[in-house]
């Protein structure tokens, strides 16, 4: 008897997350959903199995990458959860059962007890995720004992596709662009691999860190990167995770760098609207309030004393 397909979804939800404009939603949801799948297994130890297992997909929108996982959710308890009401609704009504989703909000909680999963992945979510620390945390929360996360960010070869400058590795740490755009879930949050080691290398042991491939002479292809840990035993907090190590001399450099960039982002801004000094006053009171704030007044101290 032939398998049958599973239904696709509405081309707009397809869309939601998928390479741009003048790219079919559907042919791009497929595609991007199996070379995902494909990306996580290269990550899972040699002798994986998901039978079994309990698997959480982070922000799995309509299952662009749960989908290519039916089979295994046979043998395996699979989840999805995502803030969009209208992508869950389809979830559910569409591939639940085998799949199980749950739509959750801009921070936590997750709707697992402590230890209760085996692995999490999150694809295009910390790239947009500017305070991060809570949700790492959960993480940390709710995988098992040497439970593993998989996650992608934003590195070196989208840093020179939407920044539009060569990646300085060692410049970066973490950096939000767009901080204000839908609530904060528009905006492009870019990490230096160190960073990533020093801050959610606190919670996780890292397994492996795969940047992007390499075109022909030598650049970064335009995709994400990704990142494989597996969790640390021990109590560790948000504030713990968030800290700057005041050795690591990267961290200020980092922090120079994210405040050049909003600079020129507030710039941009203020050129288009008709009431500087209004916008002005506003845009300086998000970027003081946002997750950069307190380490951008530190650096501007910082600068003030060394003049």
């Amino acid at each position: 008897m032939p398998t049958v397909s599973p239904p696709l979804p509405p081309r707009h939800l397809a869309a939601r997350v998928g390479p741009g404009e003048g790219t079919d939603p559907h042919e791009a949801y497929l595609r991007e959903g199996a070379a995902v799948r494909t990306r996580i297994e290269r990550f899972l130890p040699a002798d994986w199995s998901f039978e079994g297992k309990r698997v959480l997909d982070f922000g799995c929108g309509s299952a662009r990458v749960l989908r290519h996982f039916l089979d295994e959710a046979q043998v395996g308890e699979f989840w999805g959860c995502d803030i969009d009401g209208p992508s869950v609704e389809w979830v559910q009504s569409n591939l639940c059962p085998p799949l199980h989703c749950v739509q959750t909000g801009l921070a936590p909680p997750l709707p697992f007890g402590d230890s209760q999963l085996d692995l999490i992945w999150a694809t295009s979510v910390f790239t947009h995720i500017d305070r991060w620390s809570d949700w790492l945390l959960e993480m940390h929360r709710v995988l098992r004992p040497d439970g593993m996360l998989i996650a992608s960010f934003l590195g070196e070869g989208m840093w020179e596709g939407l920044v539009g400058e060569p990646y300085p590795e060692d410049e970066v740490g973490m950096a939000v662009l767009g901080h204000w755009k839908d609530g904060g879930a528009g905006s492009w949050v870019f990490h230096s691999e160190w960073w990533l080691r020093e801050h959610w290398g606190r919670a996780f042991d890292v397994l492996e860190v795969a940047r992007p491939p390499r075109n022909a002479d030598g650049s970064a292809q335009v995709t994400h990167s990704y990142i494989a840990l597996r969790k640390r035993t021990g109590e560790i907090t948000a504030q713990q995770l968030d800290r700057c190590d005041p050795a690591e001399p990267r961290e200020l450099v980092g922090l120079q760098t994210n405040v050049r960039l909003l600079r020129g982002e507030i710039a941009g801004l203020v050129e288009q609207s008709p009431s500087e000094p209004q916008l002005r006053d506003a845009l300086r009171k998000a970027v003081l309030e946002s997750p950069v704030g307190g380490p951008a007044r530190t650096v501007g101290r910082r600068l003030r004393r060394a003049r």
